[in-house]
């Protein structure tokens, strides 16, 4: 019988990291004359980096189910969305 080492996990992080990144730049591109290059590209190349990398961890674990990787990442890009958001807000005033 072989023993066959597991896949090193971060590997899929750096899949998942560079496919979030791919599958954002459309949207940048698309929303960036409408609401700024700050308020988009930086908030979205977070989510989509951050996002891709968490999902490409979680799909390492076999207990977790689709739908709490995919809650995970609407938690996670909610979060970040909140504190550019606040930061952007509290940069603006000075």
């Amino acid at each position: 019988m072989f023993w066959v080492l597991p896949t090193p996990p971060f590997m899929p992080m750096i899949l998942g990291g560079l496919i979030g990144m791919f599958l954002v730049l459309p949207l940048k591109i698309l929303f960036m004359p409408f609401f700024g290059a700050f308020e988009v590209m930086i908030p979205m190349g977070i989510i989509g980096m951050g996002v891709g990398m968490a999902t490409g961890m979680l799909s390492h674990l076999p207990d977790l189910s689709a739908n709490l990787v995919i809650a995970g990442g609407g938690l996670m890009g909610f979060l970040v969305s909140t504190v550019i958001y606040f930061s952007n807000k509290r940069l603006s005033e000075k």
